[in-house]
């Protein structure tokens, strides 16, 4: 019986062994032919393409060579690329000349410190035209940049008209900054003359444009501030005085002022301006 029963579970597991592998082989069967059509479509759909693409290429080169002339159509205009506009520049004119001088200084380059500087600038109309001198400025600047402005000066207004061929001078004034001075720093002192001519265009020329130094000033002795505190000195005084003239008017008048006691004559009368009739006349009153 044991051995019947050994041989019916041999032949089931047989029997269902071979169902297994005939399923299993079905499925990777499958498997394989799905690979084979994916790669095969991936493989078409180039080919397609390209077909499509050579068809209208096809149909456009036929659309194209139809016998007809060719149309080159309207010829293509280039826009001329035009050149950036020059910055708006001032600049001299060349009727005018522009000249200067320092008349108290003996060396343009050192200007002193917290003291005026004076300065004549000369203006010559060499042109047919009148010129109209507007003003002066002037200023210190960095050397490296000329944009960047150390010491601005006042800028001196003068409207005067020029006639042609002649030729005026301009007095112009400025002061160093004291906190300039000393040291080895160096400036660029810029002095612009700006004018114009009948029809409103404008001119500018700088007839001094050179690197200078400011230094101090050593005096032992300044006649200005000797002056100053001698006046100062003065008005104080003055001051005092009126102060005790009007409290010895005001603590003065309250004083009640002191009585007058006659006290007569004294020592021996003198009796020569006495006419001698009243002498006469006193004695004998006395005798009666």
């Amino acid at each position: 019986v044991v051995a019947r029963q050994s041989s019916v579970s041999s032949g089931i597991n047989a029997e269902y062994g071979e169902t297994f592998q005939h399923y299993f082989k079905r499925i990777n069967l499958s498997d394989m032919l799905w690979k084979l059509l994916l790669i095969a479509s991936l493989c078409l759909t180039p080919l397609a393409r390209a077909q499509e693409e050579d068809q209208i290429m096809d149909g456009d080169e036929d659309s194209l060579d139809d016998g007809s002339p060719l149309d080159d159509g309207e010829p293509i205009v280039h826009e001329e690329v035009k050149d950036e506009e020059e910055d708006f520049v001032i600049k001299a004119s060349p009727d005018a000349k522009v000249f200067y001088a320092f008349p108290k200084m003996s060396d343009e380059t050192r200007f002193p410190g917290g003291k005026m500087v004076k300065a004549l600038i000369g203006f010559q109309n060499n042109g047919p035209k009148n010129f109209i001198v507007d003003n002066v400025e002037a200023g210190f600047r960095y050397p490296m940049d000329y944009n960047y402005v150390i010491q601005n000066f006042t800028s001196f207004r003068y409207s005067r008209e020029v006639a042609p061929g002649a030729t005026q001078t301009f007095l112009y004034m400025f002061v160093p900054s004291e906190q300039l001075a000393g040291g080895s720093r160096t400036f660029s002192l810029v002095m612009s003359l700006n004018y114009r001519d009948e029809e409103g265009t404008l001119f500018t020329d700088s007839p001094f444009n050179e690197t200078v130094s400011v230094y101090e000033i050593d005096e032992g002795f300044d006649t200005e501030i000797f002056f100053m505190y001698l006046l100062l000195a003065a008005f104080f005084g003055l001051l005092l005085f009126g102060a005790q003239y009007l409290l010895s008017s005001t603590f003065g008048s309250r004083k009640a002022p002191r009585k007058v006691i006659e006290t007569g004559t004294s020592g021996g009368i003198d009796y020569d301006y006495i006419p001698r009739e009243h002498l006469k006349k006193a004695k004998a009153g006395k005798r009666d």
